[in-house]
């Protein structure tokens, strides 16, 4: 259950673009930094949506001065429960009035001069989604490496790429109406943008890239992608159950792309993730993700990209991928030590 809790006189009635902000508990400086754009420039073809996901120690009263400070139309709504980002996403979604969406996450920010590019582009190129390239940088501001699907021009991108690349929600814009009422899934901790942003990416006719760096994700250290135990990180395979009951027949040109996803998640990241730490060896749980990709995908050994994709040479992908745990933690030990 959400409830508006305040909408700025600054209402645009059609806008051309929705961005949706999920909060949960997020430093007001840092909620600042994420919305400063929208404090220095009016953007008059513009709304931002922010859903505060049942705050606990969010000051509502900074909240609502900061508010007040944007010159671009902004509304909050509020979770009387906490649902988890997804939920808020699809809070957002909902009451959404833009033709397009897009996602900010709370504690990362956009430059607005690459953000303008992009809403030039979409001005200019019609297409049903829109994705941008991003940077990484670390909780102090440094640039780790940049990453997206456009970096060396702009250009229509091929589906089946954009399918089998994609595992975030945020470096994308979605025409609203690609989504459904539950299209955000959001019962797992880890994994919820890949298995959300696939269907998306499925049913869109056209996907054009930009060749711009809009985005920061900004790495936390205390994050929960960064926190979660291993037996909640690889719960993914329930995402991907879920991801596998939503496509339907008319989308099975796409089982190579969803199949390397899972290969590239369940068998590589998170087995990955979880092995970096020196806890006890997780042989169970290890081993039942490997069981669960046989049943799911039984001729994933045979998948094309496991030639093609220049990830599948490295030699901690092969290791992971076949099964070598203790030999991939031994050698990640030595290298950090």
């Amino acid at each position: 259950m959400a409830q508006l809790i305040y909408a700025s006189k600054r209402y645009t009635e059609n806008p051309m673009l929705s961005l949706v902000v999920p909060v949960y508990n997020t430093p007001i400086h840092l909620l600042t930094r994420a919305l400063q754009p929208f404090i220095d420039q009016s953007y008059g073809d513009m709304e931002v949506i922010l859903v505060d996901d049942a705050s606990n120690s969010l000051d509502h009263k900074e909240l609502q001065a900061l508010m007040e400070r944007l010159k671009t139309s902004i509304s909050l709504f509020r979770h009387n429960h906490n649902g988890g980002q997804n939920a808020a996403r699809q809070t957002g979604v909902n009451n959404a009035k833009g033709r397009y969406i897009a996602f900010l996450d709370s504690d990362d920010y956009l430059d607005p001069y690459e953000f303008n590019k992009v809403l030039q582009t979409m001005h200019a190129v019609p297409a049903d989604i829109y994705g941008y390239n991003y940077i990484y940088i670390d909780d102090t501001g440094n640039e780790l490496f940049r990453h997206g699907m456009a970096m060396q021009k702009s250009e229509m991108l091929n589906k089946h790429e954009a399918v089998r690349k994609a595992a975030q929600l945020w470096p994308w814009i979605f025409a609203r109406d690609l989504f459904h009422a539950d299209s955000l899934y959001g019962e797992i901790p880890v994994g919820e943008d890949l298995v959300s942003v696939i269907p998306l990416l499925i049913r869109a006719s056209s996907i054009y890239g930009i060749n711009a760096y809009p985005y920061h994700y900004v790495c936390n250290p205390h994050s929960v992608m960064q926190t979660t135990s291993a037996s909640d990180r690889l719960r993914i395979t329930q995402g991907f159950d879920h991801l596998m009951a939503v496509l339907g027949p008319e989308e099975e040109e796409y089982q190579p792309e969803v199949e390397w996803q899972a290969i590239e998640h369940v068998l590589y990241w998170e087995p990955r993730h979880i092995l970096r730490e020196q806890g006890p060896f997780p042989r169970t749980d290890l081993q039942q993700i490997r069981n669960w990709m046989n049943r799911t995908f039984p001729r994933w050994c045979e998948n094309r990209y496991l030639n093609t994709d220049s990830l599948a040479h490295e030699t901690g992908f092969k290791l992971l991928v076949s099964g070598h745990y203790r030999i991939y933690r031994m050698i990640n030990h030595l290298r950090h030590k």
